[in-house]
């Protein structure tokens, strides 16, 4: 038998990570009065319904005044080895604030078999010496973390109930496939000033095909006939035949006029070509789970979903992928970045990162607020070499 003695924050992830690596019997969840009130520990608690792992609960820790923080250290440690005198005891020492850290060790010093830190910004466990007598030689070397948590599990622990996912659709799935190689082709090409306007022309020319329905967020293809001022030559033609072999539209090599091939298609050739890319991209690399089209509410926000176009988590970090496709207008870039920022603060948690895929020339106004909001801004200069940026952010 086993019991994990955890300090309950904000920060759900660096006790999390250790229990589902280690799968202890009992999980003892030591929360002050600010942290009950706000209901802290329900996010831990759905997390590891599934473990079978027994929660112990110990309220009522002082955040303040050490001598009276260390009784209740005291307090918890008696109650663990009255109920469970055979148990080892493993105290994690990542959350809470520091007083309640510092005096947490030294009553868990002789009692615990390790005391754990969790370096989620390295990915690994450490440990601390577990009793005075401990050397380096006595203390155990750092675990490198493995992956046990989804999308859909990290960003439970960030209180985002996840809905659904459009790529966990098989029907949706084959479809990708067939246009991979034509998402992947813009993708690589996009740093190219004529195919940026291509680019532009599409999104136009798809805007007119497609139609909002009265009182619905849905569209139906109204006009799939389009045209352009005149037929597509070089890097033009060489793309629109490559969307045409994805099926995503029917057109002729000399012709101005094209079809789109039906609603998803025009959807598709609008914009959702760099959300299949930067998909693709992060499969390609190798990342532990990525979902594409993400769907779910907030815990304090039953009503209102939210949608984040690509997540993929990996060592137990997530990446927030969103793509943008069309210019940017200065009056709305500081909106753009702002909702990306506040999004991506909450889903990501301290350890995430969010991206801004864009396929047009950003603005400065953009790049600025960018910088300041700390997303990173992919123009199409870097979108050819997604994949190796993602690699190097798997690490």
């Amino acid at each position: 038998m086993s019991t994990h003695v955890v300090l309950v924050s904000d920060q759900v992830l660096q006790n999390l990570i250790p229990i589902l690596m280690e799968r202890p019997t009992q999980v003892c969840v030591v929360l002050t009065e600010e942290m009950a009130r706000r209901g802290a520990d329900r996010r831990l608690s759905r997390q590891l319904r599934g473990t079978e792992a027994q929660i112990i609960r110990c309220e009522g820790c002082p955040d303040s005044g050490f001598a009276e923080i260390r009784t209740f250290a005291h307090q918890v440690a008696e109650t663990l080895l009255n109920t469970s005198a055979d148990t080892e005891i493993v105290f994690n020492a990542t959350g809470g604030n520091k007083l309640m850290l510092l005096a947490f060790v030294e009553v868990f010093r002789d009692l615990a078999s390790r005391i754990l830190y969790t370096d989620t910004a390295h990915r690994r466990i450490e440990y601390l010496a577990s009793s005075a007598q401990d050397d380096a030689a006595t203390v155990p070397v750092p675990t490198p973390m493995s992956n046990v948590l989804d999308v859909p599990a990290y960003l439970r622990a960030q209180g985002f109930q996840f809905q659904r996912a459009l790529s966990d659709d098989a029907a949706w799935r084959e479809r990708a496939a067939a246009r991979k190689a034509a998402c992947k082709f813009l993708g690589r090409h996009i740093a190219d000033p004529g195919l940026q306007q291509l680019i532009g022309t599409l999104n136009y020319l798809a805007d007119k095909a497609l139609e909002r329905m009265p009182n619905s967020r849905e569209e139906r293809l109204a006009a799939p006939v389009q045209s352009f001022t005149r037929p597509p030559r070089g890097l033009w033609a060489e793309a629109m035949a490559q969307l045409a072999n994805a099926d995503l539209l029917s057109w002729e090599s000399g012709s101005e006029y094209f079809r789109f091939t039906d609603l998803a298609s025009a959807q598709c050739v609008r914009g959702g070509w760099l959300e299949d890319y930067a998909y693709h991209a992060v499969q390609d690399a190798g990342v532990h789970d990525a979902r594409l089209g993400v769907e779910g509410t907030w815990d304090n926000q039953e009503a209102m979903a939210n949608e984040f176009d690509v997540l993929a988590c990996h060592m137990n970090q997530l990446l927030h992928i969103e793509c943008k496709t069309l210019r940017y207008r200065s009056e709305n870039d500081n909106e753009i970045a702002y909702k990306l920022d506040s999004l991506g603060d909450d889903v990501r948690g301290l350890f995430g990162r969010t991206w801004l895929l864009s396929a047009r020339e950003p603005t400065e106004v953009l790049i600025a607020r960018a910088r300041r909001a700390r997303i990173r801004l992919v123009p199409p200069a870097e979108l050819q070499h997604l994949r190796d940026l993602v690699r190097e952010w798997r690490g």
